[in-house]
């Protein structure tokens, strides 16, 4: 009579490696969350930066526009929103005229410099 077979049994390593290939994967899914939710947060950062950059120069852009059309009459301090806008004009005599200078720099809400820009504007005596 032939001997009576024995089902096969499976290594008691099998199910380990499954744990294990499966906490490994749960791992890298954690990384993988974790670095896109860090460049997320990152982007909403540079977005509001660039956002008040943008409405910086937009507001240095105007007072440089004012100054151009009428160099005496922009105010020496004025705020658009958030932002803080100074106006430092020098004037320089010249022989037929007068060359206004004006540095135009603008603050955000703690006063720290956002953006600065240097224009001048000619106005011409009498010939």
């Amino acid at each position: 009579m032939a001997a009576a077979r024995k089902p096969h049994a499976k290594p008691p390593w099998t199910g380990a490696a499954f744990v294990v290939e499966a906490m490994l994967l749960l791992l890298f899914l954690i990384a993988a969350v974790a670095l896109l939710t860090r460049l997320f947060a990152l982007s909403v950062e540079e977005s509001a930066e660039s956002r008040e950059l943008t409405m910086a120069v937009a507001a240095a852009s105007d007072a440089a526009e004012r100054f151009a059309a009428a160099p005496g009459s922009v105010p020496a301090r004025s705020s658009e929103g958030d932002l803080t806008v100074t106006c430092d004009v020098t004037d320089e005599p010249r022989a037929r005229g007068v060359y206004h200078k004006a540095e135009i720099r603008v603050f955000d809400k703690a006063g720290e410099a956002v953006y600065a820009l240097t224009t001048g504007a000619y106005e011409g005596g009498e010939a």
